[in-house]
């Protein structure tokens, strides 16, 4: 299948309210591509959901990143940013989405065109 055919069969799949369907690997196709086209759809959903949500995390009200009480997160990417740092959710959030895009957009990790068959230990 081509990566719209796969996309089509995961919007299909996913519809049908059984997530073993949906996750199982078409007959005949790569895992890797299928891994591949799932993890930009999941990607972009994840994107589509938090933008819904911007309005209601600022970094007023939403000053640190946080998993209840008892975790803060702080944001480093080990490039630019090697000393994690305190940043509100929303800028937390900014800097994960563009961190999980610069990873998509690579093409040793997600190569364009599909049928190139990378293999990389998952």
């Amino acid at each position: 299948m081509q990566g719209a055919q796969l996309k089509k069969h995961i919007d299909a799949t996913l519809g049908s309210g059984n997530l073993r369907e949906a996750v199982r690997l078409p007959p005949g196709e790569d895992l890797h591509e299928w891994l591949a086209v799932n993890t930009v759809d999941f990607f972009n959903q994840v994107n589509l959901l938090y933008g819904t949500l911007t309005e209601f995390c600022t970094p007023e009200n939403c000053p640190t990143m946080t998993a209840g009480p008892k975790y803060e997160y702080r944001w480093a990417d080990g490039v630019q940013i090697k000393k994690p740092i305190e940043v509100s959710a929303p800028k937390y959030v900014e800097y994960l989405m563009d961190w999980i895009e610069s990873q998509l957009d690579d093409e040793s990790i997600f190569p364009q065109k599909l049928g190139k068959n990378l293999h990389h230990s998952c």
